[in-house]
């Protein structure tokens, strides 16, 4: 085993409108909860495409979005840089809801979907 060394390099992307500006910010805090290098202004967090897609499912419902915003929001998480996003994920077999499954660590078989990770900066 070998040591590797890398830079990271942030490249912020267009600002999304509307209903999909609301569901960023109410991501950004999902990341907070869920990701690391959290602090005061920013975070870290990596998601698999079922985690997201989850998130904005309950985000359209508590919120009473409509279809039509709940597109916009759609389209805005298709947009982003995913790595391997799958235009059909396969049907749900409930693993994550194991203790310690991990979904980006875990999604070897890439079943949870593509993954991407966000630096959200406020």
């Amino acid at each position: 085993m070998g040591l590797d060394v890398g830079i990271m390099h942030v490249g912020y992307l267009g600002r999304p409108h509307g209903v999909a500006y609301e569901f960023a910010w109410e991501f950004a805090h999902e990341a907070s909860a869920n990701g690391y290098m959290t602090g005061e202004g920013g975070n870290w967090a990596p998601f698999t495409q079922r985690q997201v897609l989850r998130f904005l499912d309950r985000f359209a419902a508590a919120r009473a979005i409509d279809v039509q915003g709940r597109d916009e929001m759609l389209a805005w998480v298709r947009s982003l840089p995913w790595q391997d996003w799958q235009e059909a994920l396969p049907l749900d077999d409930g693993r994550d809801a194991a203790r310690d499954y991990a979904p980006v660590l875990d999604n070897e078989d890439g079943r949870d979907g593509g993954i991407i990770e966000l630096h959200f900066n406020w």
